[in-house]
Order: structure tokens, then C-alpha cells, then sequence
């Protein structure tokens, strides 16, 4: 697989160590684990609001090159905790976004490395974090920053909410997954989805979504994988198509594959909707073949009509039956006798009928007649019948008279119940 030179390639030894041991009990953290000599440390050197680990600071002037001073704050230690508060409510009150950033950097770098647990246990106590979850995440940052240990810690005792975790360990793993994946060994989540394990594929797939991958794969937990591999695809969308189509086929469980392949050609189509076109023609699986095209094909019509139906008529025909389902669309809204016309020129396919459908919803809302005309195409009978009924009685909503008049001309072609249902006893043909 190509990768993009910005990646930096983790070693199989421990990704693989990582897969067994990630999902298995509840262990605590060792501060003197190996992880802790790769875990900065809160030296004279090092800056509390430097909060973005690998060029991700939330202030574009911040660096590690910034000293921590000692705590503003005097007194006791209660005292410096009430000072600090009560500064830190007059910061969450200035409107200017802007200006509340800059005062509450200036206020991390005040508090000194060992004031900041009292003032998030303080942040949390008073009710903030729902209403300030931005200027939460950046003091959480902070901390992992220089402490990553003993925030962890006290994040997993303290701090249940699954973004607050996902945060945090993403920003330690963008710049050293494995001391990340080793703090967080045996960390147990609450919820259906381990967040700590989301949180640290997200950020290891800020410079390497390859291993991030590799990771994901060697773990067990479905629901966790899944929530994992979304909060990826930004990452992947960002390296290109060529990238996207190679690393999709690595996920080899269809159905994880399939969904993936939907959410992938979504973000590729918003973001160029030739290039996913393309991608779509190289994908090896038909199942996700399939799936992505009809996603892709929806946004692709949207924008460029008659580029999306020459590209669903070029596509292998287990795939051009899903893909139509877009072109149909739009092209009804557009104009229905002319997407009748394609769609017929497309054959009977029976795998045809989501597009057929499509079709018909569209076009009933604009010319309910002309989709009255193509319900027959449909491959099964009952379906038939349903959208003869459906369109029938709302076109007789909005004018009685015409959908009367033309279940009355086409009696012998529509389905007894249905005609029974539309046309009033006297004036049913005999």
C-alpha cells in the first residue's frame, strides 16, 4: 500500500500487542510504566497552554518554547483554589469568543502544573462543562499536555462522559501512540463503546490511519470498531482515493465493509464527486461496490446531472442498478418523461426497482400521471398495487377529479382494490 510520506509507520510488535491486550479487564495506571518516559513532563520548559500535541495547538502562537511561571494565585491552597475559580467564571462570561481564548490561555499559564486538577474538579462541580465544552476540552488538553498520566487517571475515576476521554487520548496519541495505547491498557468504558480505545485510533489516525487500521482489526469489540473506523475517515478522505480504495479492502468483515464503503464514498463525493466516482469503478468487493455507488450517485447528480448518468451507464451492471437509484432522482425532478425514457432504456432488471421507486416518488409529486404510467415497470405485483394506491389518492387529494377520471380510463390495467378505493360506486366502469 502507498503511503503518504507525513506517515510514520508504527512497528508490528506493538500494534499487535496492543490488539490482545487493549479489550481485557480493568488494570491501573503505573506511574512508572514504560509509557511515563515518553510522557512530557511539566519541566521549567514546558507550557501548560500548549495544548495541542503535534501542531494542534488551539492557539496558533503557543509552543513548548513558552514558560510555565509560578501560580498568580496566593494563599492557601484553598484560597488559590477560590481565586482561580472565581477568575475562571469571569473568563466563561466574556462573549468574544476570541477573547475568552485568549484570557483562558493566559489563565492555564497562571495556574501553574499543579493547579490545574482543582480547577477542572471545580469546572465539573460547578455544572460548566455541558454549556463550556470547548474551554473544558482545552484545559483537559493542558493537562495531558504535561501530566498525561495523572489526568488519565483521573479521568477514568472521575470524568464518565465518553467526548471529554476521546479528547484527551486523541491528542496524546496523534504524537505517541504507543505510550498512549500502554496508559490505557485495560481501561474499561461504561457505555456500549469504549471511548478510550475511539479516542486513540482517532488521534494515532491523525498521522498514520494505516496502523490506526491495524489496531482496529486486531480487537473484537464490534460496536467499538465501528464508532472508531467513522471518526477515521476524515483522515483517509484527506489522503485521496487512490489511498481510500486500499485501505477500505483491508476491512475483510462484509458488513463492516459495506457500511464503511458508504460513509467513505459519502465523504469522497462531498468533497469531489468525479474522483469517487472513479474510486467507486475500482473497488474490488461488489457488495460495497454496490452500496457506496448509491450514495456517491445521489450527491454526484446533484451536482453534475449528465456526468452522473454517463457514469452510471459505464458502470458493471451488478453496480449500474445502484447507482441509477441518484441519477433517477434528480433526473425526475428534473424532468420525469425523460427519466422514465432512461430508465427504461436501462432494461427490466428486477435490481432496478430502487431506482424505479425512486422514480416514482419524485415524479408523483410533479406529474402524477407520468408516474402512473411507469408504475408497471416494477417487478413485483404488490408493489405495483401499493404505488398505484399511494399516488392515486394523493393526486385525488389535490385534485379529485383528474385521478378519478384516470383510474377510470386505465380500469383494466390497475388492480381492482385499487380502483374501488379511488373511484366512487357510481361511476366505477361496469
Amino acid at each position: 500500500m502507498k503511503v503518504p510520506q507525513r506517515s510514520i509507520l508504527m512497528s508490528a510488535s506493538w500494534v499487535a500487542a496492543l490488539g490482545i491486550g487493549l479489550m481485557i479487564g480493568r488494570q491501573t495506571i503505573d506511574q512508572s510504566s514504560p509509557a511515563s518516559a515518553d510522557a512530557p513532563s511539566a519541566g521549567p520548559e514546558t507550557s501548560l497552554s500548549s495544548l495541542g500535541r503535534g501542531g494542534n495547538s488551539a492557539n496558533p502562537t503557543a509552543s513548548t518554547s513558552r514558560k510555565v511561571t509560578a501560580s498568580a494565585f496566593t494563599g492557601t491552597a484553598e484560597e488559590k483554589q477560590h481565586q482561580a475559580m472565581v477568575r475562571l467564571s469571569d473568563i466563561l462570561n466574556t462573549s468574544n469568543r476570541i477573547e475568552r481564548t485568549r484570557q483562558l490561555l493566559a489563565f492555564i499559564d497562571q495556574l501553574g502544573p499543579d493547579g490545574i486538577e482543582g480547577v477542572i474538579d471545580g469546572f465539573r462541580e460547578a455544572g460548566w462543562v455541558d454549556y463550556n465544552r470547548s474551554e473544558y476540552s482545552m484545559l483537559i488538553s493542558a493537562w495531558m499536555n504535561n501530566d498525561p498520566l495523572t489526568a488519565i487517571t483521573y479521568l477514568d475515576e472521575n470524568e464518565p462522559d465518553g467526548w471529554t476521554r476521546k479528547t484527551a487520548i486523541a491528542a496524546w496519541a496523534a504524537e505517541n501512540p504507543e505510550a498512549a495505547a500502554n496508559a490505557i491498557d485495560g481501561l474499561e468504558d461504561g457505555g456500549r463503546i469504549n471511548d478510550w480505545v475511539v479516542g486513540l485510533v482517532q488521534g494515532m489516525a491523525r498521522n498514520d490511519p494505516q496502523s490506526a487500521l491495524d489496531t482496529l482489526l486486531s480487537m473484537s469489540d464490534g460496536a467499538t470498531r465501528r464508532q472508531a473506523i467513522r471518526g477515521m475517515l476524515p483522515e483517509v478522505v484527506s489522503r485521496g482515493t487512490e489511498f481510500a480504495g486500499e485501505w477500505i479492502e483491508q476491512i475483510e468483515e462484509p458488513k463492516l465493509q459495506s457500511e464503511t464503503a458508504r460513509r467513505l464514498g459519502g465523504a469522497l463525493a462531498r468533497r469531489d464527486p468525479e474522483s469517487a466516482s472513479e474510486w467507486i469503478k475500482g473497488m474490488k468487493t461488489v457488495g460495497s461496490r454496490r452500496d457506496a455507488s448509491e450514495v456517491v450517485s445521489e450527491i454526484y447528480a446533484s451536482r453534475d446531472l449528465e456526468a452522473a448518468r454517463a457514469w452510471a451507464e459505464s458502470l458493471p451492471k451488478d453496480t449500474m442498478t445502484e447507482a441509477a437509484e441518484g441519477v433517477a432522482t434528480h433526473m425526475a425532478r428534473k424532468d420525469p418523461a425523460e427519466a422514465a425514457a432512461w430508465l427504461q432504456k436501462l432494461g427490466d432488471d428486477p435490481d432496478l426497482d430502487g431506482a424505479r421507486m425512486n422514480f416514482l416518488r419524485e415524479a408523483s409529486r410533479r406529474d402524477p400521471q407520468a408516474a402512473l404510467e411507469n408504475v408497471s415497470t416494477l417487478s413485483q405485483p404488490r408493489q405495483q398495487e401499493r404505488q398505484y394506491h399511494d399516488i392515486l389518492r394523493t393526486w385525488r387529494r389535490n385534485d379529485s377529479d383528474a385521478a378519478i377520471n384516470w383510474a377510470i380510463a386505465n380500469s383494466e390495467s390497475i388492480p381492482p382494490r385499487v380502483l374501488n378505493s379511488i373511484v366512487p360506486k357510481d361511476r366505477r366502469p361496469n
